[in-house]
This record gives structure tokens, sequence and C-alpha cells, in this order.
């Protein structure tokens, strides 16, 4: 029931449909007359616009100028500027004349032509290609699979409402006051993102801390599909499977799938990372000038660097030196600017660092190394079918036999396995340093990111193989749309039934905190902003910041009654509460009250439950003086009560209606 009403699901469907808005708008208006799939659409932007936001949010903030208005407003400038050009602002005369007035010609043109209503909407259908439509709905098929197995693993989440997700909840809000390096030294572009995810599908913070890992991995899932899709022959099948066992297959993951809905700054991270190698192996897969390139991967590196460091200086680095060893040499010159960006990149970054920690008072060199280790890593994964040393083994023995596969078709067909060949080395060079005992490299850490990088390496040893079948099959591939649905089927029902076993031996987390949540969601959406007070545990309080009034039990049963009584002695007295403003009310007031059937596992909120019959007998008391209590949320282990103070004053229905 929680899947169908929480806000997680309203987000990410609200976040669907403003990416297709503006796909539309990009057919539409900018890239009319170019051919861009919606796979293409949103890697690309995501990698050109993406770290932009990252950068802007971060500057705002320091500028102590971050809402959602001047984010649009810049970032709008910004597209505009990048979308025109810059030669072309600085002769605007000769760009009115020829764009602006063809695009006032043409509309003129279809007026006179009286074009249908719908003809101003539509795209024309030779702007889309058989393919392009393929990789549109496989595109929506692994994002919407990714993000309902991700959405899967709630049942046995640890984090919400633990000490961790409060202390992330805290910094979530507090970016709304401008707070970075406020009160420590952290990368926490992660989660300033989650606060400007929070704003553009207008859900709550906690909410939006809650979706942020099944949106990273979901992004992710997507761009394994299109890296595969732009570096590999397999266009459809390798792509699709690759990105498939990322999304499905657990029992061969290294992830703690108690801790799969906290966020996780190396996945974020990587989801610039991945498009900057495609473009490093590939520069010619994005078209624009030497100029752009540069400062498109300055943007990547420097906003890499504020959402995690272990990515920009450990996991970066040995893909640069391996590719610019083996990529083509035409490429070797942009090969160069990447590596100029990057430069430029860690030289804006230890500016903006070492300024931070001399305000902080902070050691540079300890906070490089604090975030080059992980306090917080979560390894225990006992779904694993096999030792997680088994798995990588595995991993490289297909690395070795893809490798002597494809030297063959490199040989004598003169085939381009440069990136194939990337890959393995690099996956490789990251299997090496685990073996390294060193502080300042983190096994945990690099296990978290080989989990993302496995699929790809499975990914490229299948389209090897898929070749080879190619040469004696004679491209068997081209029954693609009957293949994909077989594989698809095939992969969704054994993720399903063979993995049963595994995920049901683990145990199910306390639902205490979702059902907590779930209410504070339905509140939310309910109750006008600052109209109304909520009891709950002290360690709720953080959800109340820049929200809502907030009372802890203690006071409730000891000291807001006193306070009520006062307040309705000498509520028709005008100027009483102007006097004494410490007896005013809030126009409702919403009472958590847990059960007996809540578990003892949750320590912070389960020891609450002892107070139901106190806080039972406290609502009696109000409804004596005359006061409306009504059940505002029900559930198995929670219940949540409104006394209204003020009726019809509180909800959004009544100041609307």
């Amino acid at each position: 029931m929680m899947f169908l009403t929480s806000s997680i699901l309203l987000g990410f469907v609200r976040l669907c449909f403003i990416i297709l808005f503006l796909f539309y708008l990009n057919k539409k208006f900018i890239n009319a007359k170019k051919q861009v799939s919606f796979l293409d659409f949103i890697v690309i932007n995501w990698f050109r616009y993406g770290s932009v936001l990252v950068v802007l949010i971060f500057t705002l903030i320091e500028l102590n100028a971050y809402n959602l208005f001047n984010c649009f407003f810049v970032f709008t400038l910004l597209l505009f500027f990048d979308v025109i050009g810059i030669e072309n602002l600085k002769r605007p005369r000769a760009f009115f004349n020829t764009h602006i007035k063809n695009a006032l010609l043409t509309f003129l043109r279809n007026i006179e032509n009286e074009k249908s209503f719908w003809h101003w909407f539509s795209l024309k259908s030779k702007k889309f290609k058989k393919k392009n439509i393929t990789l549109l709905i496989l595109t929506i098929i692994v994002g919407g699979i990714t993000f309902v197995s991700r959405y899967y693993f709630v049942i046995y989440d640890n984090y919400s409402l633990s000490d961790a997700w409060i202390y992330d909840l805290n910094k979530v809000i507090q970016f709304d006051n401008q707070y970075w390096f406020t009160f420590e030294l952290a990368t926490d572009a992660e989660l300033a993102m989650i606060n400007f995810y929070g704003k553009i599908t207008d859900v709550s913070p906690e909410i939006a801390l809650q979706v942020i890992s099944i949106l990273e991995s979901t992004l992710l899932a997507i761009i394994i599909f299109w890296l595969l899709n732009k570096l590999s022959p397999s266009k459809y099948i390798a792509p699709l499977i690759a990105s498939l066992s990322f999304a499905l297959v657990y029992v061969l993951t290294p992830l703690n799938v108690y801790y799969l809905l906290k966020g996780n700054p190396i996945f974020l991270a990587l989801t610039f990372a991945l498009p900057a190698f495609v473009f490093y192996i590939k520069p010619d897969l994005i078209k624009i000038n030497k100029l752009s390139f540069v400062i498109s991967n300055l943007f990547i590196f420097t906003s890499i660097g504020l959402i995690d460091l272990f990515t920009l200086l450990i996991l970066i680095p040995p893909f640069l030196l391996i590719g610019i060893i083996f990529t083509k040499y035409k490429y070797k010159f942009k090969n160069l600017l990447t590596l100029l960006s990057y430069a430029i990149a860690l030289i804006i970054l230890y500016v903006v660092y070492n300024v931070a920690s001399y305000y902080q008072g902070a050691n540079l060199l300890d906070f490089v190394h604090s975030n080059l280790l992980s306090l917080s890593s979560y390894t225990y994964v006992p779904q694993l079918i096999f030792p997680y040393e088994k798995i990588i083994q595995y991993a490289q023995y297909s690395t070795f036999i893809g490798f002597f596969l494809v030297l063959p078709l490199i040989i004598f067909k003169k085939e381009n396995w440069r990136a194939t060949i990337i890959f393995y080395l690099y996956f490789n060079v990251l299997i090496l340093l685990t073996f390294i005992k060193s502080e300042w490299v983190d096994i945990d850490m690099l296990n978290n990111s080989i989990s993302v990088i496995l699929p790809i390496i499975f990914g490229f040893t299948l389209a090897i193989i898929i070749r080879i079948c190619n040469l004696v099959l004679y491209r068997w591939e081209r029954f693609y749309p009957i293949t994909l649905t077989v594989i698809l089927v095939s992969i969704v029902y054994a993720s399903i039934f063979y993995q049963q076993k595994n995920i049901n031996s683990l145990k199910e987390s306390d639902q205490t905190p979702k059902q907590i949540l779930d209410a504070y969601d339905k509140i939310s959406q309910t109750f006008f902003p600052r109209a109304y007070c909520v009891v709950n545990d002290p360690a709720a309080q953080v959800i109340s910041n820049n929200s809502h009034f907030f009372m802890n039990y203690d006071f409730f049963l000891n000291e807001y009654p006193k306070i009520d009584s006062i307040n309705t002695k000498h509520k028709k007295e005008p100027n009483f509460l102007f006097k004494h403003p410490e007896y005013s009310l809030s126009k409702s007031v919403l009472v958590f009250i847990l059960n007996e059937k809540s578990k003892d596992e949750n320590n912070v909120f389960a020891e609450n439950k002892h107070l139901q019959k106190k806080l039972i007998e406290n609502l009696y008391l109000f409804r004596k003086r005359g006061k409306k209590v009504t059940l505002f949320y029900d559930s198995k282990l929670l219940k949540v009560y409104e006394i209204v103070n003020n009726p019809r004053e509180s909800k959004i229905s009544d100041l609307i209606f």
C-alpha cells in the first residue's frame, strides 16, 4: 500500500514527465533537424548540464543566494548562451536574419496554409527512426525495472530514521539556510542534489533523501546501457543484459541490501565519470567544439570533486592513463584537453577546499584522507551465492578469455575493440588496487565502485561472444525485436525465481520508521507549512526544520495541557496573545502514537510505545475541553491524531476552498 501512496513514486513520475517534456522541446525547437535519440538526450545532457547544476548549486549557496528561482534563472541563462552560441551572440543581427526570420516566415506560412491545431505540437514522423524508437522503449524499460527493483528492498531498509539518516537529512535541510562548509568540511554535493530534487518534484526533503539512491541506480543502469551501445558492436542485446544485470542481479553484486536506500556518492560521481570515460575514448560522439569540450570536462571533474574525492583521485586517474595509451592517434589531442581539464579542476578544488579548511581550522590533508576512507561503509552482503573473492576471480577470468577471443577480430578483421581492451585493463587495475595495503585506498569503497564496473565488463565479454556468433550465424542479431523480448522476459523471470531463496533469507527491517515517514508524507501533502505542530520523539525534530513546529512527548504530557488551558481561558481577550505569545497554539497539533506491536529494534522510537496510554489520556482531556480530536493516520504500528485548535485553518484544502 505504501508504494502506491508514497510521494517516492509521485516524485519519480514527475521527474519522468519533466525529462520527457524537455526531450520534446529539444526535438521540436533546438535539434529539430538532428537525429537525437532519447537515450543520447538523457546521458549527453546529464554529462553537460548535470555537472553544471552541481557547480551552480554550490556557487549559489556560497553566495548566500540558493533557491529554486535563482537556480532556474542562472541555469536558463547558461543554457541560452550554450544553445545560441557565443559566436552568434557576438553577431546578433546576422543570427536574427538567418534564424529568427526563418522561424517567423515558417510560422506565418503554416498559418496561411491553415495547419491543424495538432500540427503545432506534433513531431514529424521522419524525425523518428526505428532505431530511436527502439532506444526510447528500452531506456524506459531499463529505467522502470531498475526503479522498481531497488524500491522493492525498502522492506529490508535499515537506513531510514537511523542516526545516519537524521544526520544526512539535517544537512539536506540546512542547504536552504545557505549552509555548506558552515559547520564542517565535507563533500556534500550529493545531499545538495537531494535538496534540489525535492524542490523540482515538490516532495519533502525526507522523501527526496529516501529516493536518491534509487535514482542514482536508475541513472547508472541507463548509462551502462548507453556506454555499451556506443562502445561495443552489440547495440541492444549486450547493453540490455549488462544494464539489467546491474539492476536485478543481487546474488552476485557486493551491495548491502539493508542500506540500498542510503545515498551513494560513488554511484552519483560515476554517473558523471562513465560518460566522461566514453567521450575520452571516442570524443567525436559529442558534437561540440574544443573550448566547449574543455569546459564540459572541467565542470565534470569539478562536480565529481564536490561529490566524492575517492572517485576523483582514485578511480579516474587509472582510466585516463590507460585510455591515452590505447585510444586512436587522432583522439590524442582531445585526450590531452581532457587531462588539462582534470588538472585545472584539481587546482580549483584545491583552492576551494583549502579556503574552507582555513575557515574551519581543519587540516586539508586530513580532510582529503578522511574522504578517501569510508567510516560508514556497509559491507555485509549475506545475499551473495559465492564468496566475493570468487566472483571477482571469475570476472577476471572473463576478461582474459574475452581478450583472447577478441584478438583474431582485431588482427584478421581489423575491427576496433580499443574500448573493450581499455575497460578490461581498467577493471584489472582496480582489482590490483584492492591488494595494496595503504591507508589511502579504502578496499570497501573500491568494491563499491567495482559493483558498477562489473556488469560493464560482463557486457563487453558478451558483445565479443555475440560478434563471433554473428560470423557463424550470419547476423542473427537482425532478429533483435524477438531476441530482446525473450531476453527481457528471461532475465526478469530468472531474477525473481532464482534469487528468491537468497532474498527471502534476508531479515525484514522494523516497519516503524517507514510508517512514521509515510505519516509525515501524508501530513506534508495535507497541511499548510507552519500551520501545524507535530508531537513526536526528539529524534524526529530534524524533519520539522523549515516546515512546521515541533513538540516532544515530555512537553506535550506535562506542559502543553497547562498552556492549552490558559489559551482557552483567555482566547476571547483581543490583546492577551499579543502580550503573552508563549501561550499561542498551532492551528492543529498532530500526535504520533506507537502501539505495542512496534518492535524494539529501533531504539530511538520503539521506546515511545510505552507512552501510548498516557498520550491517549491526554487526548481525552482535550476532547473534554471541547477540542475536536480526530484520527488522521492509522496503520498497524502507528496512529496519528489531530487536535484541532482553529477549525478549517490548517489544511491546504481548507485554505483553497
